[in-house]
């Protein structure tokens, strides 16, 4: 993910909204259920006050020698009957919600982590390649727990507002003086919400964005560990941590809880006041007969019933908010438009031939970027090997992004096998590739199961073979596990030589079409590129071959050379043929690299 920039506006309401439906949309039957459920809580809830102080008032009366009778049945028994069975169904209830509460709580905190690497894996390359993507894990790991957060208030305050209603109803039936006083408390508890926490959407805006930053900084210095250690910047880097992530992310996000701190000391004004209210006037209606002693039992579980829920509401408002920022700023990458895997009218077979044609191919990453490619074009014959060579920069690489259909040209066609790139379904076309990088990205996982990435349904006497070939399973076999050693996170505990050989296997296994060759040498001591030479040239064989070459001694033997210069072709031909040519750019770069040394 980019740094967060000034210049993008906050993340809105409604974006909030839609990232929150986005992933609680899967469990809409369980949260009608939970609702259902939550109107019946309100309900039961809401008569347990009126209950209770009717229960107080039986018992007063047996204390003034005067019980009622009703079918036969002292009347307190049937108050009592009643208090029970509304607390039975209310506490059954509330159970019932609070353990699918934990359901969907568990469920869709793991969802929506499972849901973002599910949806980041589909997106382009182009994304990957422009995004800090730990910073991305970071967001989605926040929102989905956030997530769930605001859920779980919703399911716990909704029938709580509820029951305010019933509640009122109920208060105006016993005097219409006391619920008018704690009507107007919840209203002025209600609008010093709104009013203290103008302004907070803002300042929790901007501690998000600082955190994200700050995060994303400390976390880039951990994860490469080596070069601080290597630079001696231990120091620098603690220094750095302790000034933007604990200090000044610190204060940004106190003095957003400031804010909460001044709610908490009004809603605690307003309570105290409403209360101190009905008592006082309570006092009077009792000694005048107005009210009995059970009536003002029952109002002050009223007062404490509205207010919880609002009380409540306060202290998740935090809760609500960050949830909404985290959900629109997550919502923002899954809206992300995903790769085409499946075009319609998809080419996904046809002949095994090897031919890929560039028809006037010009390509830019970005639209406001200058031409990476300009005017391109060339073919290749089946089984014919093609370098591309030329100094860092010009398009090497690009062009050959394109055969995968990673990237699509701004101008002209990218034609495999005949079919231009865009007409291919992806899986179908890559599944023809193979690709030997320079940089070896290996899994923190077994041997064998790194060699079988890709050809998942390869037997193990077919990695074992594939491992022959490429020249790495004697190493292997003296390993204590074989091929089951783990190799370390991105095959740190293999030698670059070793994963070498491991991406070889892997390609052998694949058994491609077309071969990708990213200068996989370059990094090599003269015996292990001696090796991995004769592995990569029995790969090559019969196979259409690129190879991105910066050490032009690697390509001496292709059928076809390349030279690629300001986007395009500047010169093409064999390597004599290039050699021959006294003022040729091919004839400058391989003296300045290769030919001045021998």
């Amino acid at each position: 993910m980019e740094k967060d920039d000034p210049k993008e506006p906050p993340v809105s309401f409604s974006e909030g909204v839609q990232g929150i439906w986005r992933h609680a949309s899967s469990y809409k039957s369980t949260l009608v259920l939970v609702g259902v459920l939550g109107l019946i809580s309100a309900i039961a809830n809401g008569f347990v006050p009126y209950v209770t102080g009717r229960f107080f008032d039986a018992l007063i009366a047996i204390s003034q020698g005067n019980p009622t009778q009703s079918n036969g049945l002292p009347y307190i028994a049937l108050v009592l009957i009643a208090w029970a069975v509304t607390r039975i169904v209310s506490d059954f209830v509330d159970w019932w919600i609070d353990r699918k509460r934990r359901w969907l709580d568990t469920d869709m905190h793991i969802g929506v982590q499972a849901e973002g690497f599910i949806h980041l894996l589909q997106l382009p390359l182009s994304f990957h390649t422009q995004e800090h993507i730990q910073a991305v894990f970071s967001r989605i790991s926040s929102a989905s727990w956030r997530i769930n957060a605001i859920l779980r208030t919703a399911i716990q305050i909704s029938p709580q507002l509820l029951s305010i209603v019933i509640g009122i109803t109920l208060a105006l039936s016993i005097n219409t003086t006391l619920a008018l006083i704690l009507t107007a408390g919840v209203i002025v508890y209600a609008c010093a919400l709104v009013i203290l926490l103008q302004g907070t959407a803002s300042v929790d805006d901007r501690a998000h964005r600082a955190w994200n930053d700050r995060w994303d900084d400390a976390a880039s210095a951990v994860s490469q560990s080596a070069a601080v250690k290597q630079a001696a910047a231990e120091e620098y880097e603690i220094a750095r941590i302790r000034k933007t992530l604990k200090g000044d992310v610190v204060a940004l996000w106190y003095k957003n809880e400031l804010n909460w701190n001044r709610l908490n000391l009004w809603q605690r004004v307003i309570v105290f006041l409403t209360q101190a209210s009905i008592f006082i006037v309570s006092v009077q209606y009792v000694s005048a007969g107005i009210i009995t002693v059970g009536e003002l039992v029952a109002f002050n579980g009223y007062a404490l019933m509205f207010f919880g829920p609002l009380v409540s509401l306060g202290y998740s408002w935090q809760v609500i908010q960050n949830g909404l920022t985290t959900a629109g700023s997550v919502e923002r990458i899954f809206r992300k438009p995903q790769e085409i895997y499946h075009p319609a009218n998809a080419h996904n077979s046809g002949p095994l031939a090897g031919v890929v044609e560039f028809r006037d191919v010009s390509f830019r990453y970005e639209e406001e970027q200058r031409l990476v490619l300009s005017h391109l074009s060339f073919s290749t014959k089946p089984g014919q090997v093609t370098a591309f060579v030329g100094e860092s920069g010009v398009g090497k690489s690009s062009a050959i992004s394109l055969i995968s259909g990673y990237y699509f040209p701004t101008e002209g066609k990218v034609l495999v096998e005949g079919v231009d790139t865009r007409e291919w379904d992806l899986l179908a076309l890559r599944s023809r590739i193979a690709v030997v990088p320079q940089e070896v990205a290996l899994f923190n996982d077994t041997i064998r199961s790194n060699i079988r990435y890709g050809s998942f349904s390869a037997s193990d006497a077919e990695v074992e073979h594939a491992a022959q070939e490429a020249h790495i399973h004697d190493f292997i076999m003296l390993q204590a596990k074989g091929y089951d050693t783990i190799v370390g996170e991105r095959g740190i505990k293999l030698s670059v030589g070793q994963k070498q050989r491991v991406a070889i296997a892997r390609a052998i296994l694949r058994n491609p079409e077309f071969l990708i060759l990213d200068e996989p040498t370059s990094a090599l001591d003269i015996e292990t590129e001696q090796l991995i030479t004769a592995s990569l040239e029995k790969l090559m064989r019969d196979r259409t071959t690129f190879i991105i070459a910066h050490r032009l001694s690697t390509v001496r033997k292709a059928d076809k050379i390349l030279v690629i210069k300001d986007g395009g072709v500047a010169e093409e031909g064999t390597h004599e043929e290039l050699l021959a040519k006294e003022d040729g750019t091919y004839r400058h770069l391989y003296n300045l690299h290769v030919g001045l040394h021998e």
